[in-house]
């Protein structure tokens, strides 16, 4: 990944004709390559812009409310990039060898964040599935505090192996 992030990097200050890279290309590289290219030639109605920006903006408010929420935003967009449509990063300030309960729990609550404000804004029957990925890593999350990091209250500090989907 890294390696194709300098390359990109060296591509895009080549096409603006630049002696030098600049963190600028490398931001703009690391965006392409975690998240995709920007999609600029799609098609959105104005409903649809409200509704990412809506979606992304549940992200963004969760986690500067959130007590717990401790890795800051770094960029946050509603601009279609790869898959997604619009997308709110977090950037920890520092290495974290080992996550808290806490923490997980405010990255589950981000990770909602988006599809509960679709559903105060919109209603509950104009849901969309924009927040498949997000309900997917809210699971994964809360699956792996269980199973492996033994966080359940209710089954206690145990681990129930790996590699069991069921």
């Amino acid at each position: 990944d890294l390696a194709n992030v300098v390359n990109e990097s060296a591509l895009l200050a080549a096409r603006k004709n630049k002696r030098i890279v600049t963190t600028q290309e490398f931001e703009e590289a690391r965006d392409k390559v975690m998240m995709g290219a920007e999609k600029r030639s799609m098609v959105q109605t104005e409903d649809d812009k409200k509704l990412v920006a809506y979606h992304e903006g549940g992200h963004a408010l969760v986690n500067l409310h959130h007590k717990n929420a401790d890795d800051p935003i770094h960029k946050a967009t509603i601009l279609p990039r790869g898959q997604a449509l619009g997308l709110v990063m977090t950037l920890p300030e520092r290495d974290k060898p080992s996550k808290t309960r806490e923490h997980y729990k405010a990255r589950i609550a981000m990770a909602m964040g988006g599809r509960v404000a679709e559903e105060i804004i919109f209603g509950h029957d104009k849901v969309t599935s924009g927040a498949m990925s997000d309900i997917k890593f809210a699971t994964s999350t809360a699956k792996h505090m269980v199973t492996e990091a033994g966080m359940s209250e209710l089954l206690g500090p145990l681990s129930y192996g790996e590699n069991q989907d069921e």
